[in-house]
């Protein structure tokens, strides 16, 4: 069993931020499927973002616990997780803010906006960190 799962990632500063996004954008997503809202189109594309985006970053850490990343080599997969985090910011933000906006007058509603800007915050640690893994992991020296 020890050779199927990878479970240093899970235990990387990485890892730990996948987990916390994954856990906080379900609790965002919860939150607004709970309640009855006037604004559809904010709030649906709100969940259809939240739901969307969990399920990516569910499924990558589901690839990187079963090794994937090292049976694949040929995939760059800090520039893959640097992608994802990114257009997650962008989507997630864009959402959190429209939803922050429609959500003056049910509590509820605010905290699943609160939650998906700190789902946003953690995105954006996340690409400065892979950022950083993508620097250190280039040659030092360029081929003349």
């Amino acid at each position: 069993m020890m050779g199927i799962l990878f479970l240093e990632y899970l235990l990387s500063k990485q890892g730990i931020l996948k987990v916390a996004q994954l856990v906080i954008l379900l609790v965002a997503f919860a939150c607004v499927r709970s309640t009855w809202y006037t604004s559809f189109y904010a709030y649906g594309f709100f969940e259809g973002v939240t739901l969307g985006y969990s399920i990516t970053v569910a499924v990558f850490l589901f690839l990187t616990v079963f090794g994937v990343p090292k049976r694949a080599p040929f995939v760059n997969w800090t520039i893959a997780e640097f992608v994802l985090d990114t257009l997650g910011f962008i989507f997630i933000s864009t959402g959190s803010i429209v939803a922050a906006v429609k959500s003056y007058d049910t509590p509820i509603l605010v905290a699943a906006s609160v939650c998906g800007l700190l789902a946003s915050y953690l995105s954006v640690v996340s690409v400065v960190l892979s950022f950083v893994a993508a620097r250190r992991s280039q040659p030092e020296d360029p081929p003349i």
